[in-house]
């Protein structure tokens, strides 16, 4: 009889012990899945729909819509959906309710003109709206008077998070702007004038020479001096396969513009360099294109065109 009372209170104890442990491994499993997804994004400005995998626009007004998948409910715990604190206001509300039967909705909680919304935990699908502007200088970094721009990739831009505050959904997006956008563009049309036989494929090397400077200076946060730098590249500068004197000038032209890169690299990295440095070294770039130009008219008009443009970008500096 003792016996058996002992079985059964192993056997009790037992049965308990696996119920908790497969309910805290079913907790731990459902934390670590994302609860969020994208749905859909619309650009209000523009008045577009945007491709999701697409970056987001700074300067731009969104409305985005989300899912979020609740695996299981949890008794006495909350899950708050939040806004990016960067992100600014594009009307009256942020946040709008597009599943008006999900059980966990609860209104005194649900705040839509703040950027953070709490709902109770409970299984189930439920879809949001949110509406927000991207600040026009999310972009942008300012360095020794200078102006940069680099993309913002896999921005955290909304989070879940239960009650304790742990995280259990992240959507992240990129945001870029104009200028980087531009940029992008012309590499990619850029990049396809030698195999597209567009541009002789004997320009090939030198063509990729351009591309990489170009692409120096680009993560160096000047897109729009970059997109200069590709613009180079273009049929009416490549015609008929160069002759020496050609093709050495265009070499040094790109070696003009890699040295200007690397000055660049110097200057943005160096926190206290001094401003004459910088005037400095663009005063040299300058006169070697200036130099450059007067061998180019000899042999290209449109070439020492380019090369003058680039020059008056760096006036402009």
């Amino acid at each position: 009889m003792f016996s058996n009372k002992r079985h059964s209170k192993s056997l009790m104890l037992g049965i308990v012990l696996t119920a908790c442990l497969s309910s805290s491994l079913f907790t731990v499993s459902g934390a670590q899945t994302s609860w969020i997804s994208l749905v859909s994004i619309q650009d209000k400005t523009s008045s577009t729909s945007v491709a999701i995998g697409k970056p987001l626009l700074a300067g731009h007004s969104y409305n985005i819509t989300i899912q979020v998948d609740v695996p299981f409910t949890q008794s006495g715990s909350n899950f708050d959906v939040v806004l990016d604190n960067s992100m600014t206001a594009s009307g009256t509300q942020y946040w709008y309710l597009l599943t008006k039967n999900y059980l966990g909705y609860n209104s005194t909680t649900f705040k839509p003109g703040e950027r953070s919304i709490r709902f109770t935990q409970v299984e189930g699908k439920i879809q949001l709206a949110v509406l927000f502007s991207v600040p026009a200088a999310i972009t942008v970094k300012q360095s020794l008077g200078e102006t940069y721009r680099f993309m913002q990739e896999d921005f955290p831009l909304v989070r879940v998070l239960v009650t304790g505050g742990s995280t259990v959904g992240v959507q992240s997006i990129n945001i870029s702007d104009a200028s980087i956008e531009s940029y992008l563009t012309t590499v990619n049309q850029k990049s396809s004038l030698v195999p597209s036989g567009q541009i002789d494929k004997s320009y090939d090397s030198l063509v990729k020479g351009i591309l990489t400077q170009a692409d120096v200076v680009y993560r160096l946060g000047q897109p729009e001096k970059a997109t200069d730098v590709l613009n180079i590249i273009s049929t009416s500068n490549f015609p008929a396969p160069p002759s020496n004197n050609l093709q050495t000038l265009l070499i040094g032209a790109v070696a003009v513009v890699a040295v200007a890169a690397v000055v660049g690299f110097l200057l943005f990295s160096r926190a206290n360099s001094k401003a004459s440095m910088k005037a400095s070294a663009i005063d040299d770039a300058r006169n070697e294109l200036a130099s450059l130009e007067v061998t180019a008219a000899r042999y290209d008009e449109s070439l020492a065109s380019q090369l003058k443009r680039l020059r008056d970008k760096l006036e402009e500096a």
